[in-house]
């Protein structure tokens, strides 16, 4: 079965060297998703955040601290419809914004499917 696995992605294989991309940390998902947002934000002005309850953090706190750090006019809240949050990063995007639009779980993706198929997907 070893043969199958290249040494990059062998289970067993030494963790590679990160050292000379500078410090680096261990991060769990949640605080990595923040720590990109954060680093996203600062580095374009156009970023905005915005989706259900991201201005207090999100429900998993994903969004937490940064609405703080950006003001309420870069990470604001939603009304609840996944529709309008694809359609607003599709309109704010082709503007040449960058959205970052949060869908709190996977499943409630599917609503937005419309703006996204039919609107995302031509751009």
């Amino acid at each position: 079965v070893s043969h199958l696995y290249s040494a990059a992605y062998h289970p067993r294989a030494p963790e590679p060297d990160y050292t000379s991309l500078g410090p680096t940390s261990k991060l769990n998902f949640f605080t990595a998703i923040n720590s990109a947002m954060r680093t996203a934000m600062e580095n374009d002005p156009t970023a905005i955040l915005f989706g259900e309850d991201v201005g207090f953090g999100g429900v998993f706190r994903c969004s937490q601290g940064l609405r703080d750090e950006f003001g309420k006019d870069r990470v604001f809240n939603t009304p609840l419809s996944e529709n309008g949050i694809a359609g607003m990063a599709v309109g704010y995007a082709s503007a040449g914004g960058t959205a970052i639009g949060e869908i709190q779980f996977g499943d409630y993706i599917f609503p937005a499917f419309d703006q996204i198929v039919n609107e995302m997907a031509k751009f």
